[in-house]
């Protein structure tokens, strides 16, 4: 049976035999929104503008016309059409930005996912090297794509149903990056049920062993990141992959007698 302090224990020894190569990778993964819980991109624009003294009062007097002649109707449809082209355009630039954002994250986040996830089970057994988190590209990379897609879009359908049950599936599923950092062949089916395995009464536990970090979150935000980057990020992720080296062999034997593992590598 785990406990926070011996997997925490485990995450420190490793941090200390190989911190800067850790800190590295950690930072890396932190950046981009691998193995931290998030993936966001933030855009900002600003508009300005200027016009001549008739645009901005049409009240007064245009080409040597009174006021109380001034057409407003066609000021309203030009209002109308012009709105009615930017929100157009604003959506378009939203859907070819969010398939953007969703094809990085399939075919470039979710295997740098995987790698970073075999960097830190490295880093837990032994001394890892930086080149590990290349690892999801150079190993079934259709096959890892196609699994970290289906347990996203699980997640995600559990989640627009509801927000609590995309919570349970999104622990349900927690191991999945660190199954195909260890076995790139796994079938979809296999490694999710694998996840379910593993997280089966474990769920609330790796929920509270995150919230573990809050006090180590407020040490990085007054240090204006620094603690977060150098320290509190590589320790979380060492973290996790050490829960992971904790539940794996009791889940593959019991898959094991059920003929369901298929070794991957």
């Amino acid at each position: 049976m785990w406990t926070r302090a011996k997997v925490k224990e485990r995450a420190k020894a490793a941090l200390h035999r190989n911190y800067w190569k850790i800190v590295l990778v950690a930072s890396l993964l932190f950046l981009l929104g691998c193995g931290s819980g998030g993936y966001q991109i933030y855009k900002s624009a600003h508009h300005a503008g200027s016009g001549t003294e008739a645009e901005e009062n049409p009240v007064q007097e245009q080409g040597g016309e009174p006021a109380e002649n001034y057409d407003y109707t066609i000021t309203i449809m030009e209002t109308v059409a012009v709105g009615v082209m930017g929100f157009g355009l604003f959506m378009v630039l939203l859907l070819f930005s969010s398939a953007a954002v969703l094809l990085v994250d399939i075919f470039l986040l979710n295997p740098l996912s995987v790698g970073g996830s075999r960097f830190m089970l490295k880093s837990v057994e032994d001394v890892a090297q930086v080149k590990e988190i290349a690892y999801g590209f150079d190993h079934s990379y259709k096959n890892v794509i196609k699994v970290m897609f289906y347990k996203e879009l699980n997640v995600f359908l559990w989640t627009f149903v509801f927000v609590i049950p995309g919570i349970v599936k999104m622990y349900q599923y927690y191991m999945v990056p660190y199954l195909l950092a260890e076995h790139p062949n796994l079938d979809y089916r296999e490694a999710l049920q694998m996840s379910r395995d593993m997280m089966e009464g474990n769920k609330w536990k790796t929920f509270v062993l995150g919230l573990s970090f809050i006090l180590w979150d407020f040490f990085g935000a007054i240090t204006f990141g620094i603690g977060e980057v150098l320290y509190v990020q590589p320790y979380r992720q060492l973290t996790f992959a050490a829960l992971y080296c904790e539940l794996k062999n009791t889940c593959a034997i019991n898959t094991a007698k059920q003929g369901e593992y298929v070794d991957g590598i």
